[in-house]
């Protein structure tokens, strides 16, 4: 026959947390990459596009494009690697950043919009889109271009399967 001290110590065993010493991640689990930086402004050709309200990118679940204002060191739009630590990547050595060609990436030219704000945003220079997947399905595409040592544009969510 077993003791009370036997049958507590089962309680206890009984009642304790499965997931205790198990880490976990903080927050929602969803890494959400930077977009703006702190004293750096969305230009206002981009936000007059965006706040027509009807610029989303279409996939799996059409989301809108969000501006895009980072504090950028050094001269030209950056390559893959310092793109994913500008965003604030997790793991910017290990993360997967793709560059593409507007052209490659708008083959059917319904970003129109977002694509020219951005170009007259950068008074014309060099405009780019950096596919940045997030995890599985999803992905991020920025469509940026480099002004006054800032990278400016926007960046919409694709769930693309």
């Amino acid at each position: 026959m077993a003791t009370d001290e036997d049958y507590m110590s089962f309680l206890d065993k009984a009642n304790q947390d499965p997931n205790e010493g198990v880490a976990r991640a903080q927050g929602s689990g969803k890494v959400e990459f930077k977009t703006t930086d702190e004293g750096v402004k969305v230009p206002g050709v981009i936000e007059k596009v965006l706040g027509k309200g009807d610029a989303f990118y279409v996939s799996d679940a059409d989301e809108p494009f969000v501006g895009v204002a980072l504090k950028l060191s050094g001269k030209g739009l950056p390559d893959e690697a310092a793109f994913a630590k500008l965003i604030n990547h997790p793991k910017p050595k290990e993360a997967d950043v793709q560059i593409m060609d507007v052209g490659e990436w708008d083959t059917q030219g319904q970003y129109k919009d977002v694509v020219e704000a951005t170009r007259e945003a950068v008074k014309g220079s060099d405009v780019r889109v950096y596919r940045v997947v997030k995890d599985g399905s999803r992905v991020e595409y920025w469509v940026v271009g480099v002004e006054g040592g800032q990278l400016v544009g926007v960046k919409a969510l694709a769930v693309e399967s």
